[in-house]
């Protein structure tokens, strides 16, 4: 069945919801292995459905080889986020009260919005793409407000809650505007009989402004750093992929499927907006001293690498951007599973503060450099693999200027992310400072996203097959 894995998903959270109705606080540890469980349930069909394809909802819902890379995406991110959350969920974690509580309705706003992002790379019609994108991004309101304790939770919840709206109002009103162009919601079907119009060109503008903030593109992205430093960090963590995600698989769903024919003729305006993000990005990082800003900004400038995969003349685009999404998910969930630990254990959240890391855990300060050497795109780590993937559509499709701009931000990002590796392996540590304890699954959740970090960018098969699944879709929307 097509839709199984999103049922799984939806299921575990109604499991998860009611089950934590009948358990004392002790007995609480379980909601985080029925989580995982669930998701990885969904993962497992998700692979056995290979090569699976078709329609269902009289074409609403439909399962092809890209939504299946992006479904892999999504759930990879949800069950990584609950084992980096598990340590926080405490009320109380060591003598501090740092916990954030609420396991059960936790993992089911969590649940809830994966299941968003499952349906919205299957949505075919604008009300269900509408529908899903809401689902998959209003549980995130709640989520970046969840400590009540916490004004700074509470200022980046409202922030995230005024700024999503208004961006949810743009993106409809676009696609309304579509729909009163063409009498038609089917995705396909507005493909085929839109044309330029001055109103056509207040929708696509609509949908550009509501898409940038979901992606954080520049000017689009004045939200995300005070969102980002005041969430809890299992929050912000899973924010730094699920919008990235969400807003990339909206994209996907906009530009190949109802705007593919006009892709071409704004290459210079997507190229302007990749550089712009890039840029902003890089060079307003260099300044942050708390991490999650900082982790904010380094986000911003992923956003403006992804782009680049939308400006090549060949189907080379979709796979590089596949690709580099997967990549970005684990390598970024292992950075935020480092500082969700360490911000939990000593409640520092600089960048001083990791001074004398590599001497007090030398591992956990390994897997720390190796992530941020990967998002800087250091070879032979899968950050660089994506890039070059990402560089080369640009490249091909002649926007010379804007791969020397992104190799230029390449550099800055080198710079900024060795100003954390400095802290860990030249300074000196803390006076008695000593080795810090780490809960097994965090340390699980780390090795494996570390390892796939470094795998991903040494085992070439793994890109080979999202290109032949990014080509074969394509070859089904444009062909």
């Amino acid at each position: 069945m097509l839709m199984l894995p999103e049922i799984i998903v939806i299921v575990t959270a109604f499991v998860v919801l009611l089950t934590d109705l009948f358990l004392c606080e002790k007995r609480r540890w379980v909601l985080a292995p029925m989580t995982i469980i669930g998701l990885l349930a969904a993962v497992v069909v998700l692979m056995t459905s290979v090569p699976a394809e078709g329609i269902m909802f009289g074409g609403r819902f439909a399962m092809d080889p890209a939504a299946w890379w992006f479904k892999l995406s999504f759930l990879i991110a949800g069950i990584l986020t609950v084992g980096i959350s598990l340590d926080l969920l405490d009320n109380r974690v060591g003598t501090r009260m740092r916990g954030m509580g609420a396991r059960g309705e936790y993992y089911t706003i969590l649940l809830f919005t994966i299941s968003g992002m499952l349906y919205l790379i299957s949505a075919r019609d604008i009300i269900t793409l509408y529908v899903a994108l809401e689902l998959a991004t209003i549980p995130l309101f709640v989520l970046a407000a969840w400590r009540r304790d916490d004004p700074r939770s509470g200022e980046a919840g409202l922030k995230y809650v005024i700024i999503g709206a208004m961006a949810s109002a743009f993106i409809l009103y676009g696609l309304g505007l579509l729909f009163g162009l063409t009498g038609h919601t089917d995705l396909g079907v507005i493909s085929r009989l839109i044309t330029p119009s001055p109103a056509f060109y207040l929708a696509v503008a609509m949908l550009v402004a509501g898409i940038g903030f979901k992606l954080t593109i520049v000017p689009f992205h004045f939200w995300a750093a005070d969102v980002y430093e005041g969430a809890p960090a299992p929050v912000t963590a899973y924010l730094s992929v699920a919008s990235k995600g969400a807003g990339l698989a909206f994209l996907f769903q906009v530009f190949y499927r109802m705007l593919g024919s006009y892709i071409g003729d704004w290459g210079l305006l997507i190229a302007l907006f990749a550089a712009a993000t890039m840029t902003v990005g890089n060079i307003i990082a260099i300044v942050q001293h708390d991490i999650k800003r900082f982790m904010a900004f380094s986000a911003i400038s992923q956003a403006g690498y992804i782009l680049m995969g939308f400006l090549g003349p060949d189907p080379a685009g979709p796979p590089a951007m596949l690709y580099y999404l997967v990549v970005y998910v684990f390598t970024n969930l292992a950075v935020f599973g480092v500082i969700v630990w360490y911000s939990n254990q000593t409640g520092r959240e600089t960048i001083a503060d990791y001074r004398g890391l590599s001497r007090t855990n030398p591992l956990i300060a390994l897997a720390m450099m190796l992530g941020l050497f990967s998002l800087a795109g250091i070879p032979p780590l899968s950050g660089f693999v994506g890039k070059f993937f990402l560089f080369s559509v640009a490249s091909k499709g002649g926007f010379h200027w804007l791969v020397a701009v992104a190799a230029v931000n390449s550099t800055i990002s080198l710079y900024y992310y060795l100003r954390i590796v400095r802290q860990m392996y030249i300074e000196p540590q803390f006076e008695g400072a000593k080795a810090l304890s780490i809960p097994p699954a965090l340390a699980i959740t780390i090795g494996v996203a570390t390892l796939a970090t470094v795998l991903l960018g040494i085992i070439p098969g793994v890109y080979e097959s999202v290109h032949g699944a990014a080509i074969t879709w394509l070859g089904t929307v444009i062909g």
